[in-house]
């Protein structure tokens, strides 16, 4: 891990093995990536059909549509679990078979944004109410004249704005004039997202992992300031279920186990692992195509292990949100995340509620310690005591921002983290501008390069 904001020691992508002309590690099926995400799917699955009968699991999957989706929303207090994971799963699949229609060629944003789409299924994202974002991307697309497979990113996490759709279709008492209302917003928040996400990482430079989230909140402002012109003030969610703690655990355990065994059975995992660990992870660095297949399997194993020992360790309870937030710091393990510049900022969340008045196993900041990694690369770039730093900055700015923003972003960590580099980039620039110009860890790989081919260096 580079610190002092020395460069990244590794710029460039693993050597062709073999002379296949690809990367080594990196599967030759084009949708091989896919299957960690298809794995969730059946694992998600699996647990619905385990705890109900499936007519009242879709009972509950039907309750779940019309019913307000908050940050903070967990879907086991909603609809229990069989009804929760039911919702998830079908999430999934269907955007399993989207990203399989577009092709985007990005193998870590692909893995990242279904971990995302599928995590937060249990947290606020609906088979319902994640439609109108995604078509005002798709809009957004049609008029911009942008090929859409080149938005998977804001296509798939721009349904943090979910909450929306739900809160003023069903959570405002307007009836028929609401759910138009609803559609409405959330076609224009999703419209939104996609036009300023670019401009966003203009503020951060890359050192916030969570671009979306950030852009995300402030459309979520613009939209509950002007809601709130009408009266119609939005409310914070205080339902936070504890009695599946110990199943999930189990259930999340072995998915993240698996990971790290299957990526220990690819050729290189400890290499490419190694060559990850050295990395600073800044926006947008691939790790799929710079270590390899098994090195990414290990390293999202690992971190998802990490998440999931933190959150017993102190305490805390293993529901919907912290689910979703377990999958965000295991799928950016393709995309910018890896224990040596996560944990620093873990620690300074954790060390950060000794002295006030949270208790780290307390909703928000247990969300805030798996969250605030999303300022990984800062860790990385910087080192450990600036990465604590940031995430003792990180934590009130999460705990906070929630009522800006209408509790309308479910990436609500995405936004303050945004925040938190907005001001330390600015304090960065202002002292020692030098310190910032660092280049991109990896280039990009072009929309149309297939997945077998070798990144440019």
């Amino acid at each position: 891990m580079s610190g002092n904001g020395r460069s990244c020691p590794c710029r460039d992508p693993l050597p062709p093995a073999g002379g296949e002309g690809r990367p080594a590690g990196v599967p030759v099926g084009e949708f091989t990536h896919l299957w960690p995400p298809l794995l969730l799917v059946l694992f998600f699955l699996g647990f619905s059909l385990g705890q109900e009968p499936l007519e009242l699991a879709i009972g509950q999957w039907r309750a779940l549509m019309v019913s307000p989706s908050l940050v903070g929303t967990d879907a086991l207090a909603a609809a229990r679990p069989a009804g929760a994971f039911l919702n998830a799963a079908l999430l999934g699949a269907v955007g399993l078979v989207i990203m399989r229609l577009l092709r985007p060629g990005k193998p870590g944003y692909e893995v990242l944004c279904l971990f995302l789409w599928i995590g937060f299924g249990l947290a606020g994202k609906n088979t319902f109410n994640v439609w109108p974002p995604f078509l005002g991307v798709v809009l957004y697309a049609r008029v911009a004249g942008r090929p859409l497979r080149e938005l998977v990113a804001p296509l798939f996490l721009g349904t943090t704005l979910a909450p929306i759709v739900s809160q003023y279709a069903f959570g405002v008492g307007l009836g028929g004039p609401g759910l138009a209302l609803g559609i409405g917003l959330g076609l224009g928040s999703g419209f939104l997202v996609a036009a300023l996400a670019g401009h966003v990482y203009t503020l951060h430079l890359g050192y916030n992992l969570y671009n979306v989230g950030t852009a995300a909140g402030f459309i979520g402002i613009v939209c509950a300031m002007t809601m709130r012109g009408f009266g119609l003030e939005n409310q914070p969610v205080t339902a936070w279920s504890t009695a599946w703690t110990v199943p999930l655990t189990w259930l999340m355990g072995t998915f993240f186990l698996f990971l790290f065994l299957l990526g220990l059975l690819e050729g290189g995992a400890w290499r490419g692992w190694r060559r990850i660990l050295a990395c600073c992870g800044r926006l947008p660095s691939d790790f799929i195509a710079l270590a390899g297949w098994g090195g990414t399997l290990v390293n999202m194993g690992v971190l998802g292990l990490l998440g999931l020992a933190y959150v017993r360790m102190v305490g805390g309870a293993v529901n919907g949100p912290v689910i979703a937030g377990l999958l965000a710091l295991s799928g950016f393990g393709t995309l910018g995340k890896h224990p040596g510049n996560c944990l620093p900022i873990m620690a300074g969340v954790f060390v950060i509620c000794l002295p006030k008045i949270w208790s780290p196993a307390d909703p928000g900041p247990l969300l805030a310690a798996l969250m605030c990694t999303t300022l990984a690369p800062f860790c990385g770039r910087f080192g450990a005591v600036a990465g604590f730093v940031a995430g003792a900055l990180h934590l009130p700015m999460a705990m906070h921002v929630g009522q800006i923003h209408g509790f309308l972003n479910l990436y609500n960590n995405g936004f303050a983290g945004g925040l938190t580099m907005l001001v330390i980039v600015g304090v960065l620039k202002g002292l020692r501008p030098d310190l910032l110009e660092e280049p991109v860890l990896v280039r990009p790989r072009p929309p149309n390069a297939p997945l077998s081919a070798a990144p440019s260096r």
